[in-house]
């Protein structure tokens, strides 16, 4: 961990600066319908909200670095993304605009950013991200999953061993200004996208019941989830 991370971790966050794991990185890759064995070199994709770059670290395994970009409010985050090697530019908070030009990238990444965002200028980014795709390119997005979100919190506060741990999920992060369900989402999407199929990243059982992984039964049951992962499309035409 690079010394640019560490002064910029937060401290109710120990989880932020987590390296991806291996195993999650291939089924992200699966979901966005990349084969890890393809040259990947001549795509290029955008990290929203990349934070310091921990999953542009991960791409860059599969994709050429230099044409991997990550956009975040953070200049001290983007510091660390680009001594990692790539693109990092910065967003202005109050003004819902990417600093790119048309139809520049296949895959535009988001994960857990969405919730950080006001509503208003959410929906204003969905345009941008659609704006800057290609045609046929695909927005990958996660975030929470509310209210289920808040179900889990309090199954995870039984399982805390501190006051502190407990109190980090018995509270709401008050950051989550946009707390969107996943078909709320769904719907936000719709607006701009195709092929939308948004799947939980936890579902109750998963593990234990093997048709809960058919993914025509997780889609379904996707509600139930604290959290969402999946893709769309940018219409051809």
């Amino acid at each position: 961990m690079s010394e640019t991370v560490e002064a910029t971790m937060p401290e109710n966050k120990p989880w932020f600066w987590v390296p991806v794991h291996a195993a999650t990185m291939r089924r992200i890759l699966g979901i966005m319908g990349i084969d890890p064995e393809a040259d990947n070199s001549a795509y290029r994709l955008l990290d929203f909200g990349c934070g310091a770059g921990r999953y542009l670290s991960c791409f860059a395994d599969y994709f050429s670095p230099v044409n991997l970009y990550g956009v975040d409010t953070d200049p001290a985050a983007l510091e660390n993304v680009r001594k990692l090697g790539f693109q990092g530019l910065i967003l202005n908070p109050e003004k819902a605009a990417l600093p790119f030009e048309d139809a520049q990238f296949d895959f535009v990444f988001s994960s857990n950013v969405i919730e950080h965002i006001p509503r208003p200028i959410y929906l204003q980014y969905l345009a941008e991200i659609h704006r800057v795709l290609k045609p046929g390119g695909v927005f990958a997005v996660g975030a929470p999953n509310y209210p289920f979100k808040r179900v889990y919190d309090m199954f995870k506060v039984l399982k805390q061993k501190t006051p502190e741990e407990r109190r980090y999920y018995l509270f709401d992060d008050p950051t989550h200004c946009n707390k969107a369900s996943v078909l709320r989402v769904e719907k936000d999407l719709a607006r701009y996208f195709e092929q939308i199929h948004l799947m939980p990243s936890a579902i109750l059982g998963q593990k234990k019941f093997r048709f809960l992984r058919k993914p025509e039964v997780q889609y379904r049951l996707r509600v139930l989830g604290d959290k969402f992962f999946g893709v769309c499309r940018k219409p051809l035409g």
